[in-house]
């Protein structure tokens, strides 16, 4: 009896035992934190231009535009001051070796395509801003207008003749480098104002030996109205020899004629000038590009308007297009930004952009010698 009880007892408490011990799992590895599986934050490319670091306006233009774009797109960005050859291509293993994953290089008339080679060997972006580059491989090259922005220049020069009353009158192109820009403007002023004429007059010397040269043929052609410097450093020497003309015309008054070059076979003669514009010297002046002595002449209404070369821009632009690509979006092999023709209504901007890079590059205005 006694063992049957206890039996009865033990089979009741067997459950109750079951429940009160724990039951042993097995250990569990306790759950990683937030912090623990957050992956490590992406690294932010790093852009980079190799440019010759020469003094001059249009490197810095340059520098400025690729840096302030590269802020803007929030990039990290550095600059490698290299001469072109040799030293640009050391330049380009030194910013392999520091991470770039693109670069923007300068490669006026060619200097730098083993720079180019060796950056695209490296397997980084690449792009070349303001000149023409055709090196098979280049992923951008942002190039300036050669071409469009010679219809509104010659429009602009042949508008201010005729809004000063002249039905007659030539055009000089003065300059380094003059052939290009004066057939150009030849085409598009016989499309539009062909009762205007154009010459040209290639600067071979410098300084006040220029402004002698050109003054004298200035003072012997008297016909000639209006006037496009085709590069920064002669229009101030421009003004200043038509200044000399207009003195040396009222002091001596009409010069002796020169002899009449003999013409060539099937060359035809140049028109003879209506008398009333030898009277006097009286010459609407555009020049090109964005100086301490262009902006004083354009200030004092000695340039009437002034062509800008977009070097700011062809950078800005060059690294816009390496962003797209290092997002891994479409960019543009080729592309072309404006060369604008500024006024004294439209200058503001481009004014801001070179008082910004003096400002940037510790530049000191220039003295301006008196013309």
């Amino acid at each position: 009896m006694k063992k049957a009880l206890m039996a009865i007892l033990v089979g009741l408490l067997l459950p109750l035992w079951a429940c009160g011990a724990p039951a042993q799992a097995p250990a569990e590895t306790a759950a990683p934190t937030p912090a623990q599986t957050a992956a490590p934050a992406e690294q932010v490319p790093l852009l980079g231009f190799i440019v010759e670091d020469d003094g001059q306006m249009p490197a810095y233009m340059m520098m400025h535009g690729f840096l302030r774009t590269a802020e803007n797109l929030g990039y990290p960005a550095k600059l490698y001051r290299a001469a072109p050859g040799e030293e640009a291509q050391e330049a380009v293993a030194r910013a392999l070796e520091e991470g770039c994953d693109a670069l923007l290089i300068q490669n006026s008339g060619g200097a730098n395509d083993g720079a180019l080679g060796a950056a695209m060997q490296g397997g980084v972006y690449t792009a070349v801003p303001y000149d023409v580059c055709s090196l098979e491989g280049l992923d951008v090259n942002v190039v300036a207008d050669d071409s469009e922005y010679i219809e509104e220049l010659a429009r602009g020069i042949a508008n201010r003749m005729t809004e000063r009353g002249l039905r007659s009158g030539k055009i000089l192109v003065y300059g380094i480098g003059t052939a290009g820009v004066y057939e150009k403007i030849q085409t598009a002023i016989a499309q539009y104002y062909p009762q205007f004429q154009v010459t040209a007059y290639e600067r071979t010397s410098q300084g006040q030996a220029a402004v002698e040269e050109l003054s004298t043929y200035l003072l012997y052609n008297r016909d000639i109205k209006g006037m496009y410097a085709v590069d920064t450093a002669s229009a101030p020497l421009a003004v200043e020899a038509r200044n000399q003309a207009i003195r040396l015309f009222r002091s001596e008054g009409t010069p002796s004629p020169t002899p009449e070059p003999s013409l060539a076979p099937g060359q035809e003669p140049a028109p003879t000038p209506n008398p009333g514009l030898l009277t006097q010297i009286s010459i609407t002046a555009f020049g090109c590009g964005l100086s301490d002595e262009n902006l004083r002449l354009f200030n004092d209404n000695d340039i009437y308007g002034l062509c800008i070369e977009p070097y700011y821009e062809a950078a800005a632009n060059a690294t816009m297009q390496l962003d797209r690509l290092l997002l891994g979006e479409e960019a543009e092999r080729t592309m072309r930004v404006n060369r604008p023709i500024v006024y004294g209504d439209t200058i503001n901007k481009y004014l801001a952009i070179y008082e910004e890079v003096q400002g940037l590059f510790g530049l000191a205005a220039t003295p301006n010698p008196e013309v």
